[in-house]
């Protein structure tokens, strides 16, 4: 979400959360441009980064970003008292 706000294209963004199936899932959508997945970027470790400490969780990450837009980026991370690397949510 901080990247959708340091650029002038979207006007809009979108957060969804839910809880369903063990599952807690956020989802970010923007109508920007979109990005180039995978681009490196000097400012930090991005999403790459968010992934690696998503699997700490066995949680996932997944991003669309086609030119042209819309981005969406969805995270899910594993959320029942039976996960045992996390606690009940």
């Amino acid at each position: 979400m901080w990247s959708s706000t340091r650029t002038p294209v979207p006007r809009s963004v979108h957060i969804d959360l839910s809880h369903r199936g063990g599952m807690l899932r956020a989802e970010v959508t923007d109508d920007g441009a979109g990005f180039r997945v995978g681009a490196d970027s000097a400012a930090g470790t991005g999403l790459a980064g968010v992934e690696r400490r998503l699997a700490t969780f066995d949680g996932i990450l997944a991003v669309s970003s086609p030119p042209g837009g819309p981005t969406i980026v969805v995270i899910e991370v594993p959320c029942a008292s039976s996960s045992a690397k996390t606690s009940s949510c």
